[in-house]
């Protein structure tokens, strides 16, 4: 019997992680608003899967996707596993689930990490000195472009998914991203990219 199946989840169940689990696992700060979400959805701009075990979600992504040319690519947005579960290697077997199963026919996928070199104090610099070590053991790989969103330095990993983009593409994608999340105006106010 398989740990978890990978499914789309459905808009009561991404309400209900909202509610019951997003508001624990992310700084307010962090955390967009649900009716954001919502948005994004029925533009068919976001996409949320699940981990999920006799109806129990184990743990959650949630992506931002835009089509570029037909392609489509994607940001992960929200990445969580259940607290009880963490060091169980749920989270790794569901990043490598995502990616064998619908994070395949996307044409990129990128992931923001807060840079570790920009952390405030030692116990900060352990998380995030952590949460860079399990992407990259996950096999994300850096890409080596750098943003700036809403004053949080991020570094920008990307899952191998077809051929590596040139730092150059990255950008531009990543900005594409964005603008499809935010007013022009807020994009060129809080968006730095380099």
């Amino acid at each position: 019997m398989d740990l978890f199946t990978v499914e789309t989840l459905s808009l009561s169940q991404i309400r209900a992680v909202y509610r019951e689990r997003m508001k624990q696992d992310f700084p307010p700060d962090e955390l967009k608003p649900l009716k954001m979400i919502e948005g994004a959805l029925a533009r068919d701009e976001y996409v949320c899967f699940g981990a999920v075990r006799c109806e129990e979600i184990l743990a959650y992504a949630y992506f931002v996707k835009v089509k570029e040319d037909g392609k489509p690519f994607a940001l992960f947005d929200y990445y969580a596993v259940r607290k009880d579960l963490r060091g169980q290697k749920i989270g790794s077997l569901f990043i490598q689930a995502l990616m064998r199963g619908p994070l395949q026919d996307m044409d990129a996928v990128v992931l923001e990490v807060d840079d570790p070199a920009c952390a405030e104090s030692p116990k900060e610099l352990d998380i995030r000195s952590r949460r860079l070590a399990f992407y990259l053991r996950n096999g994300l790989k850096d890409t080596g472009v750098a943003a700036t969103v809403f004053g949080v330095q991020f570094r920008i990993l990307a899952l191998p998914l077809g051929s590596p983009m040139a730092a150059d593409e990255v950008k531009r994608r990543y900005a594409a991203l964005y603008r499809a999340l935010l007013p022009d105006r807020l994009f060129k106010k809080e968006i730095l990219i380099h």
